[in-house]
């Protein structure tokens, strides 16, 4: 590193001519060697396998070109399930925490195979870099084999943005492309290159912040219109639901850490560790410090009060030179992703374009030890995080694992010394009285705003904790809950994708068998059978699972092809299912093939057409089905029969219901309604007179299923957890 360092000095006080050749070959190797080394660990696998994120965006690109709705794409299971039946050969695929836009950038290659379209992407990421490279050397100072270096040393980020197809490359290239428009006095167009980044990955849009604040008004706009254009593009190509869908439950799950795991310590954020050290969750995080919500609703918007405050104070509101523009430029980017609630290994390749600014500016500046410094720390940031030998991320322990954390801390910390003023009056003129009560009063009003905030949104979180079931440690997924006699089955999600689960007699057993995905586990009384969906390629299919008295699977038998989302009825005389045209469903019947004979079973009967696109279906107590159907911006519950014929809503109070559930007794029906931002569990009889909601809090409690004695409800919820990312609950509806 301190030859690195040294080359970097002896260019700044030597033409280019005058270089000795040592150092021109030194440096050379030093690409070579990375180059190399990228090329193992990097090119070459993100070229060889699709790994996991390019698919969920491949997929959500070919299923729009395929004019399939977008509404669904943050379902977890839905989108697990189009992944099958495109023949993807990935163990997992999600679209959560993704903008719709972020599908555009590889619409050009969907047609084309998946692993063939990836290595186009991968072509054009490395004409990326190139550009970046060539933008930051006519920044800076440095020649363009000074940033290709600093490019190479944030090895890590990326390495894994070629291993896993993402979009961060791009972002960065319209993040530098923006400062160059910036520093050649086009703030309008610079603000809309920081608006076509914001459609890929939202924290370019906060440049606004710093735009408002140095009174950059002419980029300010150009922010802004470019965010607006972005909306309505988003409106007329991916339709309003899907839109608002994002805006109203992705964006603010994103922004608040909630949208995959939010105790995972590979986040390495502020937010990360303060929910490890004080918020207890039964299976991602049951042993923090203590469970105090209260605290972390304090200390959560404290931190990143302090921490914006205290970069917006050095970076002062006065018209700057060039040279302290690109060094704020440089800074901001940092601190966006410095309060980045789930920041990735791969979000940080934004670093090359702080660590090249932040560098050339120490080096015009004769700060030799800073520059230094400010290498060491880069690399740390973008080295593999530290791991302490037998140490488990429990209680206090868990500040153990988070030196990411303080490795960006001490570059913060570094570049607020770099922003602050460096003589005895101006420091006084900073710290004088006005502009201190100022800083303290906006961190204070911050502070109370965000506790607010989040002590609102965890109100009612953490109420199902000690009703929950199946649980197992770092279990992220069980949804679709079935009871049996013993105990009851649901959906599981494992790294090679999804299966049924059998829970009884606090064991655990997985009962699907074979290739594809398994979902929506459904039973009948006095049976030793379950029906479960098994997606593969190409289609779905309902497969019959015959078990044994110790839970074992004994047997599976194909019961309909082409068939999604099973439902027994209770008596097991009937069986109904889904077919699927482009993402809208229609909802089928036919006779249970396992309780008639053969010879009297007829074709299946399509109950509801795709003009309904029902969502779910499950039967009441006489046979007849419940379903649920959008109408008129919001979901309603209808019921058909078997034999098909007229169709009649079930009256509700105005609420958008899905997820029906009758009681085995026939006389409730339970359902989930949507309470804007969450969903909640409600219960009503079927004359419509008598409502009760069982849930509460700002988070959502799906998918119903009763018990046998019509008492209790076992549900799916996330409140607690990460957006969609359902454990089960039981709640007693009557005691």
């Amino acid at each position: 590193m301190s030859s690195v360092i040294h080359a970097f000095e002896t260019q700044n006080r030597l033409p280019m001519g005058q270089r000795s050749r040592l150092l021109r070959w030194a440096t050379h190797a030093a690409l070579l060697l990375l180059l190399a080394a990228f090329a193992i660990k990097g090119f070459i696998p993100g070229w060889r396998h699709l790994n996991s994120d390019f698919p969920n965006y491949y997929l959500v690109a070919r299923l729009y070109r395929a004019g399939y709705p977008l509404q669904r794409v943050y379902d977890w299971t839905w989108l697990q399930r189009e992944k099958d039946h495109q023949g993807i050969n990935q163990g997992l695929v999600s679209f959560m925490s993704l903008t719709p836009f972020s599908t555009l950038p590889v619409m050009p290659w969907c047609s084309l195979s998946p692993l063939e379209a990836k290595r186009r992407w991968l072509v054009l990421n490395l004409a990326f870099a190139i550009v970046v490279v060539l933008l930051l050397s006519r920044i800076t100072r440095l020649g363009w084999e000074q940033v290709a270096l600093l490019m190479l040393l944030a090895f890590l980020p990326l390495s894994h943005n070629f291993v896993f197809g993402q979009m961060h490359l791009l972002v960065l290239f319209l993040i530098t492309l923006a400062a160059w428009l910036f520093l050649r006095n086009k703030h309008f167009l610079s603000g809309m290159s920081l608006a076509c980044a914001a459609a890929l990955k939202i924290y370019p849009a906060l440049f606004l912040i710093y735009f408002v604040w140095k009174r950059q008004w002419r980029a300010a706009v150009g922010l802004a219109a470019g965010i607006t254009g972005v909306c309505f593009i988003s409106l007329f190509m991916f339709g309003q639901e899907a839109s608002t869908l994002y805006l109203r439950k992705v964006l603010p799950a994103g922004l608040r850490g909630e949208t995959i795991d939010p105790y995972n310590v590979a986040w390495n954020s502020w937010t990360a560790l303060l929910r490890r050290l004080f918020i207890a969750e039964p299976e991602l995080n049951p042993a923090p410090v203590a469970h105090l919500p209260l605290l972390y609703a304090v200390l959560q918007p404290l931190v990143h009060a302090s921490i914006l405050i205290a970069f917006l104070w050095a970076i002062g509101r006065q018209r700057d030179d060039v040279e302290r523009t690109k060094i704020e430029w440089a800074t901001f980017l940092f601190l966006l992703l410095f309060l980045s609630s789930q920041p990735a290994t791969y979000h940080l390749v934004a670093l090359i374009f702080t660590a090249a600014l932040v560098v050339d500016y120490l080096l015009l500046h004769k700060q030799w030890v800073r520059s230094g410094l400010v290498l060491v720390t880069y690399c740390l940031i973008c080295a593999p995080p530290i791991r302490i030998f037998h140490a488990e991320p429990h209680g206090w322990q868990n500040l153990l694992f988070f030196s990411r954390l303080a490795a960006m801390s001490t570059l913060g910390g570094l570049l607020l010394g770099i922003l602050s003023p460096h003589s005895r009056g101006a420091w006084k003129e900073c710290l004088g009285f006005n502009r201190t009560r100022v800083a303290v009063l906006a961190v204070i009003l911050m502070t109370a705003i965000g506790f607010v905030l989040t002590e609102r949104h965890l109100q009612g979180q953490f109420d199902n904790y000690r009703s929950r079931i199946a649980t197992a440690p770092d279990e992220l997924f069980a949804a679709s809950p079935a009871p049996t006699s013993a105990g009851v089955l649901f959906n599981r999600m494992i790294p090679q994708g999804y299966t049924v689960r059998s829970f009884q007699n606090a064991l655990s057993t997985d009962l699907s068998a074979g290739s594809g995905d398994w979902f929506h586990p459904t039973v009948a009384l006095n049976t030793d059978a379950a029906w479960a969906e098994n997606a593969t390629s190409n289609s779905s299919r309902i497969v019959r699972i015959v078990v044994d008295r110790s839970g074992q699977t004994r047997s599976t038998q194909i019961e309909v092809d082409d068939a999604q989302e099973p439902v027994i009825s209770r008596d097991g005389r009937y069986l109904a299912f889904l077919r699927s045209v482009k993402g809208r469903n229609s909802l089928w019947v036919r006779q249970n093939r396992s309780f008639a004979d053969v010879s009297e079973v007829e074709n299946p009967r399509e109950v509801a057409g795709e003009e309904y696109n029902v969502h779910e279906a499950s039967f009441m107590a006489d046979d007849r089905l419940v379903f649920s159907s959008k109408r008129d911006g919001r979901f309603r519950l209808f019921i058909a029969t078997p034999a098909g014929g007229d169709i009649k809503e079930l009256s509700l109070r105005r609420c958008s219901a899905r997820y029906p559930a009758a009681s085995p007794d026939g006389r409730w029906m339970a359902f989930s309604c949507d309470q804007g931002s969450g969903s909640q569990i409600q219960v009503t009889d079927l004359e419509g007179r008598q409502e009760l909601q069982l849930t509460s809090g700002d988070c959502n409690s799906i998918s119903p299923a009763w018990t046998a004695d019509s008492k209790h409800l076992i549900y799916a919820t996330d409140c607690g957890r990460g957006l969609g990312l359902t454990a089960l609950a039981q709640a007693a509806v009557f005691p």
